[in-house]
């Protein structure tokens, strides 16, 4: 397994992103998350499921769908949701091992029965 990171700037780039690392190597499957603030244009989802790309939207945004993996409701818009995260884990965001403390794999499993969007991801790393 691999994980990468488009490092956002919308849906169409994390898209390209991930068609051009699809087309460059053999992966048995890939799966993207967005953020679901910024509408994914037709031409964007076509070209995914082209490629055979996953598609999971986050709401409304990562940091949305962390805060509810921590029980929390998420905010209607990314930048509450990125002040109210911050705020709850005191961490920084930018750095993905200081997550690991916060979401671990009891954590995620309990979540992802009422996530759906979490289930979907756990799954794809399962191999299901």
């Amino acid at each position: 397994m691999s994980v990468r990171n488009a490092h956002g700037k919308g849906p169409e780039h994390v898209i390209g992103y991930a068609v051009k690392l699809s087309q460059r190597f053999c992966y048995d499957a890939c799966v993207v998350l967005l953020d679901t603030d910024i509408e994914w244009a037709d031409r964007v989802t076509k070209s995914a499921r082209k490629s055979g790309i996953e598609m999971v939207g986050s709401m409304p945004c990562l940091e949305g769908l962390l805060l509810a993996i921590l029980g929390h409701r998420p905010p209607e818009r990314c930048l509450q949701c990125k002040k109210q995260i911050e705020k709850l884990l005191d961490l920084d965001l930018m750095e993905r091992q200081s997550y690991a403390g916060s979401f671990s794999r009891p954590v995620l499993d309990l979540s992802r029965k009422g996530i759906a969007e979490l289930d979907r991801l756990l799954r794809c790393f399962e191999g299901c």
